[in-house]
């Protein structure tokens, strides 16, 4: 029996309006479910925002979670409190606002209108943690290829932010996305021959984009 996502995050909106009344700000859904390119062990990466997040808030969502139907799904994503949610870095808020698909209560009075400034924090930041995790693996670990198509998913979240901070258009496709990139951007996303070959292309793709970050105005 297939699993319904739609169904499982009615009743866990049910619940949490149960549990927190008005103060559950909104509820999205981010990843592969919001994609629609999940597969039988993908996560569900439920968003919960309330007016303000207190330790008492942690266990009354860890019981709305036991209380859940079960599923061979996971949950984890994001709790938090509206206030926190503004004070939080712009360049992570970019990912997370256009991941996000809202359920219930909108973006609206909680996430600020993203900007190419933005997007391009957002790349200069992803590409440089995908920087230091090869650089380190490949001197100091083994290049097996769960770590690559690891660091190919995180490079993926970077490059969608480098597209949107060139063009003001956010891609959520993975194969639109790689149609739209140069060849070394698009490169770097697919598998090749040797893990060694995989690891350069990754690398040189982080550089471009560390190179054109800090290149570029840090307006608009």
């Amino acid at each position: 029996m297939s699993f319904d996502i739609t169904a499982w995050m009615k009743e866990l909106i049910a619940r949490l309006q149960n549990a927190f009344g008005p103060r559950l700000q909104a509820v999205g859904l981010q990843g592969s479910f919001k994609r629609g390119d999940y597969h039988a062990q993908s996560d569900i990466d439920a968003v919960v925002i309330l007016n303000e997040l207190t330790p008492a808030d942690l266990a009354a969502y860890k019981a709305v979670l036991a209380q859940m139907p079960a599923s061979s799904h996971p949950v984890c994503g994001f709790l938090g409190g509206k206030d926190d949610l503004k004070n939080w870095s712009r360049a992570e808020l970019f990912q997370f606002g256009q991941d996000t698909r809202w359920l219930c209560g909108t973006a609206d009075g909680l996430l600020p209108p993203p900007t190419r400034r933005d997007a391009r924090l957002a790349a200069q930041s992803g590409a440089g943690t995908v920087y230091h995790a090869l650089v380190h693996t490949w001197v100091h670990g083994q290049l097996t290829e769960n770590f690559l198509q690891a660091l190919r998913k995180s490079l993926f979240f970077a490059l969608q932010a480098a597209h949107y901070a060139r063009t003001g258009v956010y891609v959520a496709d993975k194969q639109a996305l790689a149609a739209a990139l140069p060849a070394p951007e698009k490169a770097a996303l697919l598998p090749a021959q040797t893990p060694e070959q995989a690891a350069a292309d990754i690398l040189t793709c982080c550089q471009g984009i560390l190179a054109e970050c800090a290149q570029s105005p840090t307006a608009g």
